[in-house]
């Protein structure tokens, strides 16, 4: 029986991670006081939700190399793009965050796709 596990992180992986890392706590944090400063806690909730669900699938399964992980995370930047698209007041703030999130995802491509960065263990 063999088993398949990636050896390392790339300097470039990890500055991908800590970009995405930043960008979902920053969004989770903004959401989480805007619970209390606007009008409309309900819907903040659930921004704040989805991205703290954002950070910790980045935190853990993805810092571990599930490749679903990688692809989970897409919904962070589009879930900032549609608001940003829709919304002229959001529309900097959101795209310059969903941007540093679509170069995060990209910076980490090659670490979750590349099978030289993947070694074969048997396992007895």
């Amino acid at each position: 029986m063999a088993a398949t596990v990636n050896v390392g992180h790339t300097s470039r992986f990890q500055i991908g991670r800590i970009i995405l890392l930043v960008a979902a706590g920053l969004m989770t944090l903004n959401h989480s006081v805007l619970i209390f400063a606007l009008d409309d806690p309900v819907l903040f909730m659930g921004y704040a939700a989805f991205n703290l669900y954002a950070l910790i699938v980045i935190a853990i399964p993805f810092r571990q190399h599930e490749k679903w992980a990688w692809y989970a995370t897409w919904i962070l930047p589009i879930g900032l793009a549609i608001p940003a698209s829709t919304d002229p007041k959001l529309a900097p703030f959101y795209s310059i965050v969903a941007a540093a999130c679509v170069l995060g995802l990209l910076l980490t491509m090659r670490d979750f796709f590349a099978v030289d960065h993947q070694v074969a263990h048997r396992v007895p």
